[in-house]
């Protein structure tokens, strides 16, 4: 069966889960080096990736998979986020190295890339094909 979906809606999804998979990597390899730069605890550095890629994934695959665009919104909202944590590279390459704080920013710019594609003229108009005016 071959994807009906508009480029721009599945280049959002795959933009999204390769952002938040490409964290998650980032996380579990730089942990020990985050774990001693922020005195916690290994597990629980863990918990904010999977979670994050939990609510940022599942958003996205209700905008590309369900249709649902007000969710777009939410999203958006979790990409903001990521671009304000673009000001604290700097002092993350100095915690925590370079290599983690290329990947954290590969990662953020993959969301605003995503961003954008979530607003483009062809998104908007795939969300509402076929639903009742």
């Amino acid at each position: 069966m071959a994807d009906m979906r508009p480029v721009p809606v599945r280049l959002l999804e795959y933009g999204v889960i390769t952002s938040q998979l490409l964290r998650i990597v980032n996380v579990l390899v730089h942990a020990g080096a985050m774990a001693a730069a922020l005195d916690i605890d290994r597990t629980k550095l863990l918990i904010g990736p999977f979670a994050n890629a939990f609510v940022a994934i599942g958003l996205t695959l209700v905008i590309t998979r369900g249709r649902f665009g007000v969710a777009r919104w939410f999203l958006a909202v979790i990409i903001a986020l990521d671009a304000v944590g673009l000001a604290g590279i700097p002092v993350v390459a100095k915690m925590i190295g370079l290599p983690f704080a290329i990947f954290s920013t590969i990662a953020i710019l993959l969301m605003l890339a995503a961003a954008v594609l979530m607003f483009l003229p062809a998104t908007s108009a795939w969300l509402k094909q076929d639903k009742a005016a």
